[in-house]
């Protein structure tokens, strides 16, 4: 059973902003978002590295923490994120939310981050337009790739490969180190 929405895309930029409080719009439904840690900032860290190696020479941009609007509903702070050339050149650098989907999503899993939430989170962004999301577990030292209706986990002994990043391959470890 569908649930109306609580907040409007338009209302929740409206918000004023709360130092120390991280929030993003699911649906419509105010989501508090943890602050990282060390460990998941580093790991953030050593994704955006492989990252911009890759997309070096005009392939697109990467970026941390910056907000989308997914939706009328729907406002997203990836943990990283990849825009591919030809939504790299539109973007306003100065400008939030970036509307629309970023090509690549990457969240990096938190221990306190509930996972129906989590799961929510990959639908809304698959539904709005991304073309992949990378779940990053660090405690387990895993990357779970979702892209249209599957999904590839992937250890600690395998590489990421990129279905948007043609001849993209970094191992998974790399993500931990």
């Amino acid at each position: 059973m569908a649930t109306a929405a609580t907040m409007s895309g338009l209302q929740f930029d409206a918000l004023p902003y709360e130092e120390g409080r991280r929030w993003e719009l699911l649906e419509g439904d105010p989501v508090e978002v943890s602050s990282p840690t060390p460990r998941h900032q580093a790991v953030v860290f050593n994704i955006l590295i492989a990252l911009r190696r890759y997309l070096a020479g005009g392939k697109g941009s990467s970026f941390a923490d910056v907000e989308f609007a997914l939706s009328g509903l729907s406002r997203v702070r990836p943990d990283a994120c990849v825009l591919l050339a030809a939504k790299a050149r539109q973007l306003d650098p100065d400008r939030i939310p970036i509307p629309g989907a970023p090509d690549i999503a990457i969240e990096v899993i938190s221990p306190t981050v509930r996972a129906s939430e989590s799961h929510d989170k990959v639908r809304t962004y698959l539904r709005n337009g991304t073309s992949e999301v990378w779940q990053v577990f660090p405690k387990s030292r895993t990357v779970e790739i979702h892209r249209g209706a599957g999904s590839t986990m992937l250890d600690s002994t395998q590489n990421v490969v990129s279905d948007p990043l043609p001849e993209f391959e970094v191992p998974v470890a790399a993500f931990f180190e």
